[in-house]
């Protein structure tokens, strides 16, 4: 693909592409375990004796190993190409998630299993995913990020419909089984139909001059990314966002009876979590597409922090709490795409893997200690309050950092490292 390739045909020539990333995301990793584990919880407690603390331990674990091994794979993705890595890791994704069907009452085997799923899973992550769109997409790259980072609101959906409907007849062993199956039966089949060979894929921004050298590519070296302005605001802005915004969505059904909302209409507002995260990641994807990527991140932030304000009042109505849950899941809808866009956009796609392999660790890293943080603010204070307010401050203060990138800028085409 080439810089004067009309934008209608980056959606036509890459439709596979968009297909097949789009599905995998959906099963990758966290995602999988992230909307996942929610209603296995109760199981375990029930039948262990766990604590939920520590059931909700091996999202942070992942975590943990996102930030150390992400920067990792990130390399071994800019050198190898996505379609191979995220195969394997679709195995390795899988076989880690039914081994939660082992589960005897040892924790330590427990989180073990997170480990094999984490460590294994690495490759089948928005790395993988998003590095593959961000070199095959220039001019709707953000709308192609969007499609294809909304797998995580599909997973959001249809895990938790197949596990509530599996329990029961299966078991909840079988369930597990079945779930960790999904990316080994129909995540690899669709990663080799969909991803383009090494040799095949198209470079995104890349003039068609230089086409015909395939290892040409845009943007700074590692060495020059994390060494450049760009890389520091955009990690600045990120991380508050990761531990402001990711923290009340997990603890929302507790946040919204705190407010003094009814338990039918806590079910009604949590359920549509996943409907807006859809909405934010394809809405926020055009919006990127067509207008400067700064401003509508901070025009979004604004309405998260706006939303946390409105829960950290004494008392708010239905339409409020609505208001609330939609701006803040809009928001986390768009945060994977956006951060992809503008490494793309800021870094360029040379060493782009590994640049989003730290970033993405990082906020991973937000993203799995926020929502703890916040239940510890509810403990000491008996309200969610305090910590409400401190997200809202920190989404506000993330937008700063983020105005500071400045326009766009122009990268040479080059040989990759």
């Amino acid at each position: 693909m080439n810089e004067v390739t009309a934008p209608a045909s980056e959606l036509r020539q890459n439709w596979k592409l968009l297909v097949a990333a789009t599905l995998c995301a959906a099963m990758g990793m966290p995602t999988l375990a992230l909307f996942s584990i929610g209603i296995f919880a109760p199981i375990f407690a029930k039948a262990f004796g766990w604590s939920f603390a520590a059931i909700m331990g091996g999202l942070a674990l992942s975590s943990v190993l996102i930030l150390l091994v992400g920067p990792i794979v990130g390399r071994r993705v800019d050198r190898y190409g996505s379609r191979g890595i995220g195969a394997i890791s679709l195995a390795g994704l899988g076989i880690g998630y039914a081994s939660f069907a082992l589960a005897t009452g040892s924790i330590v085997q427990y989180y073990l299993s997170w480990f094999c799923f984490a460590l294994f899973g690495m490759g089948a992550t928005a790395i993988t995913f998003s590095h593959a769109i961000s070199r095959n997409f220039s001019r709707q790259r953000g709308i192609a990020l969007g499609i294809t980072l909304s797998g995580s609101g599909l997973c959001a959906i249809l895990v938790k419909l197949f596990a509530n409907w599996a329990i029961d007849p299966l078991g909840w062993r079988m369930t597990m089984v079945a779930i960790g199956a999904v990316p080994i039966v129909v995540g690899i089949p669709l990663i080799l139909w969909g991803f383009p060979r090494r040799s095949e894929g198209a470079v995104a921004s890349v003039p068609e001059s230089a086409v015909s050298a395939p290892a040409a590519l845009p943007g700074m070296t590692r060495g020059e990314a994390f060494r450049s302005r760009a890389f520091w605001l955009i990690a600045l802005g990120f991380t508050p966002i990761a531990f402001a915004n990711g923290a009340p969505l997990p603890n929302m059904e507790n946040i919204l009876q705190a407010v003094s909302v009814g338990p039918e209409d806590v079910v009604r507002i949590t359920s549509l979590m996943g409907g807006f995260i859809l909405i934010g990641r394809i809405a926020g994807g055009w919006l990127i597409d067509h207008f400067w990527a700064p401003a509508v991140a901070a025009v979004l932030l604004l309405l998260a922090s706006a939303g946390c304000m409105l829960l950290a009042q004494d008392q708010i109505t239905h339409v409020q709490a609505m208001i609330a849950v939609a701006a803040l899941s809009a928001a986390a809808g768009m945060e994977y795409d956006l951060l992809a866009f503008l490494i793309a956009r800021y870094i360029g796609v040379r060493s782009y893997g590994a640049v989003y392999g730290i970033l993405f660790g990082l906020f991973a890293i937000g993203a799995g200690g926020g929502p703890a943080l916040l239940g510890r603010a509810f403990d000491l204070a008996g309200n969610y309050a305090i910590g409400l307010i401190c997200c809202a401050i920190a989404l506000a203060a993330a937008i700063v950092p983020i105005l500071l990138l400045g326009r766009y800028p122009v990268f040479e085409t080059v040989a990759p490292e």
